[in-house]
C-alpha cells in the first residue's frame, strides 16, 4: 500500500533561471575569442617563420619585420584575454551589464584585427542588452507597472498585482486570480 502525496505547488509560469540571450552572447563571445586565437597563432607562426628566413637568407631590418609581426600576433593574444576576463567570465557570471561595455569597444576594435570576430562580438553585445531586458522581465516579484494600459488585477490572499490576463494563479501564493465564483 502506498502513501499518496499531493504534488508540490509549482509556480505558473516558471520564470527562467538564466536568460536565454545570456548564453547565446556568451556563445558568440567564444566563438570570436577562438577565431581570434586561431589567427593569432597564424601570426605568431608567420614570425616564427620569418625568424627562421631571416637566420638562413638575411635580409635588411629582418629584425624590424620579426618585431612588428610578433608585436602583432601578441597585441591579437592581448585582445583575446582581455575578451575573456571582461565579457566570457562576466556573461557567465551574470553580470549582464558590466559585461556590455567591454563587449562593445572589443568587437569594434576586434573589426580591425578580423572583421568576422568583430562582427560576433558586436551581435554578443546587442544580445547582452537583450539579456538585461530578460532579467529584468523575469525578475522573482517582477509585474507589470501600474497603468501600463492593461486591466489589472490583485490576488485576495496576498495582494499582488498582476495583469488580468498574465495568469491563471498569483505566483507567489498560488490563489486562483479573478472574480471569485
Amino acid at each position: 500500500m502506498a502513501a499518496s502525496y499531493p504534488n508540490p505547488p509549482v509556480l505558473y509560469p516558471s520564470a527562467p533561471s538564466r536568460p536565454v540571450s545570456a548564453g547565446t552572447a556568451r556563445s558568440l563571445v567564444l566563438a570570436a575569442m577562438t577565431l581570434q586565437s586561431i589567427f593569432a597563432a597564424l601570426v605568431l607562426g608567420g614570425a616564427i617563420a620569418l625568424a627562421v628566413q631571416s637566420v638562413l637568407h638575411p635580409f635588411p631590418n629582418s629584425w624590424a619585420a620579426i618585431l612588428g609581426v610578433g608585436l602583432w600576433g601578441g597585441g591579437i593574444l592581448v585582445l583575446v584575454y582581455l575578451t575573456y576576463v571582461l565579457s566570457y567570465l562576466r556573461i557567465g557570471r551574470g553580470e549582464f551589464a558590466p559585461a556590455q561595455a567591454p563587449t562593445l569597444v572589443i568587437g569594434i576594435v576586434s573589426l580591425f584585427v578580423g572583421l568576422i570576430p568583430g562582427i560576433l562580438e558586436i551581435v554578443g553585445y546587442v544580445k547582452i542588452g537583450d539579456a538585461i531586458r530578460e532579467q529584468q522581465t523575469y525578475a522573482p516579484g517582477a509585474t507589470l507597472p501600474p497603468g501600463a494600459g492593461f486591466p489589472m488585477i490583485a490576488c485576495k490572499s496576498c495582494g499582488r498585482v498582476y495583469a488580468m490576463s498574465q495568469f491563471a494563479f498569483c505566483p507567489a501564493c498560488g490563489q486562483k486570480l479573478g472574480p471569485s465564483t
